[in-house]
């Protein structure tokens, strides 16, 4: 069985004509790309320029400095949360937490409310986090994962399957802070251990079209951690956001991912762990080579 499903169901964006490039302020740089319903809404802003025969949407060119940028994206994002269709997008999915735009890359240019970011089409960060206890140390001798189950209440794929830990990588914190700050949050390690024991792994991107028709460039930095089976008890949540964790074989693990029951892009960040692990090899896995090209896209705009 190929898993290549999951993959594109999370590198599932494809461009069409229906959505304009976001451009910075000189015009020149593109940042996102704007599906048709919130051209309409940008072609009102004064703050915005757009052009219709090259299908682009910049910011004015009297926005030259990350003070005035993020000021007017601070605006016109709190006045959007008044417009009825934006809703359950902007008022139910507001974070109070600012993702960090790049252009040129490296170079922070805008920060914008996350829930905000997706309506532009930006490219947003983020760090996921594999718990796991590796077979030498496993008590029948096979690879396990911490997996938690999210909580029904939360606005987004209530009910599936995640990774141990995952969130995104808000201003000011770096990925060290973040990783240390989620892995307490939402699993209740202590600095300590997650410090000890955490290994970066390297960053997955893939390119979303959301439920509601927008493009989402994402990247994800990788993590494992091992947390033997006598240190299960350190996992203790925070913050409500899963229903409970699960120790599980690699076995069921790929028996819940053929199902489908996790989360899309953490399915995606499970099947990098597998492959890196050896589980998920060209041998074994009919689509290898483009599964592992659609966890690496190369997206056309600046990044970190």
């Amino acid at each position: 069985m190929s898993f290549l499903k999951i993959i594109e169901e999370v590198d599932s964006f494809k461009k069409t004509d229906a959505f304009y490039t976001l451009l910075d302020h000189k015009g020149t740089a593109p940042l996102g790309y704007i599906d048709p319903t919130i051209v309409k809404l940008l072609q009102s802003e004064t703050a915005f320029i757009t052009d219709h025969d090259s299908k682009t949407i910049a910011i004015d060119s009297k926005f030259d400095t990350l003070e005035k940028r993020n000021d007017m994206l601070a605006e016109v994002a709190n006045r959007w949360r008044k417009i009825p269709e934006l809703d359950e997008r902007l008022n139910k999915g507001w974070r109070n937490e600012l993702y960090i735009v790049y252009n040129p890359s490296k170079t922070e240019y805008a920060r914008i409310e996350r829930a905000f970011s997706v309506l532009l089409g930006v490219v947003t960060y983020g760090v996921h986090i594999n718990g796991y206890v590796p077979p030498e140390l496993s008590s029948n001798g096979k690879l396990k994962l911490y997996i938690p189950r999210r909580s029904k209440t939360k606005p987004t794929f209530p009910g599936m399957l995640d990774n141990t830990v995952a969130g995104g990588l808000g201003y000011p914190h770096g990925l060290k802070a973040t990783v240390i700050k989620e892995c307490f949050e939402e699993a209740g390690l202590e600095e300590d251990f997650v410090c000890k024991n955490i290994k970066s792994t390297g960053v997955v991107t893939y390119f979303y079209l959301t439920d509601d028709g927008r493009a989402q460039p994402e990247v994800e930095y990788t993590y494992d951690i091992i947390i033997k089976e006598d240190e299960a008890h350190f996992i203790n949540p925070q913050d409500g956001e899963a229903e409970d964790f699960k120790l599980m074989t690699v076995d069921e693990v790929l028996e819940r991912l053929g199902n489908r029951e996790f989360k899309p892009n953490c399915g995606l960040v499970i099947i990098d762990f597998l492959i890196r692990h050896g589980f998920i090899t060209a041998e074994n896995e009919p689509d290898y080579l483009e599964i592992v090209s659609r966890s690496h896209v190369k997206f056309p705009f600046p990044t970190r």
